[in-house]
């Protein structure tokens, strides 16, 4: 990710492009837009400290699509977060595609240059599309059930937590294109 990036996703969360009620944000942890503004200039960071959080921006024919930040935050695992921004690019299959191609990226470089040892996604239940594209790369959830404080900006409520330690990725990676069933 890098500073020029920032400014579409920054209005993906504040204009109306993200459905902040489907995605059970919590208006607080949002905050105003230079405090969103600042947690992606943050993500754009890539010397030390390696504990906090790194992002990635998506791009499709020199568009940018969409983004993926891992949340670290000093912990064993990271979470990881996965947001289209351009509503052309969904429902095409792009998320698939893009798990696909980034967990190679993501077991050999983030596990191995960041202070962790696996990820964590979590997946609001009822968001069935995320949770089908998941599912289409191999992905089981470890739980289902309450998060009363869920990474991120979530508010509280019923999610599926996937669990996935580095190898369980790099299997994931070595699988035929649509997971296993």
């Amino acid at each position: 990710m890098e500073p020029q990036d920032i400014e579409p996703f920054v209005s993906y969360w504040h204009d109306g492009g993200a459905d902040l009620a489907f995605l059970g944000i919590d208006l607080d942890k949002l905050g105003a837009r230079e405090d969103t503004r600042k947690r992606f200039l943050d993500l754009c960071r890539r010397g030390e400290p390696k504990d906090r959080a790194v992002g990635f921006t998506f791009h499709l024919n020199d568009s940018v699509i969409g983004y993926t930040n891992i949340n670290i935050q000093g912990r064993p695992k990271g979470y990881l977060h996965v947001h289209l921004t351009d509503p052309a690019a969904r429902r095409r299959g792009v998320v698939s595609a893009i798990l696909l191609q980034s967990l190679p990226v993501l077991a050999d470089h983030v596990l191995t240059e960041y202070p962790i040892d696996g990820l964590v996604l979590e997946t609001r239940t009822r968001n069935v599309g995320i949770n089908r594209v998941v599912r289409s790369v191999g992905l089981r959830p470890a739980s289902t059930g309450h998060l009363e404080d869920p990474d991120g900006l979530a508010g509280p409520g019923e999610f599926n937590v996937y669990d996935l330690d580095a190898a369980t990725i790099r299997a994931l990676v070595a699988q035929p294109v649509g997971g296993s069933s």
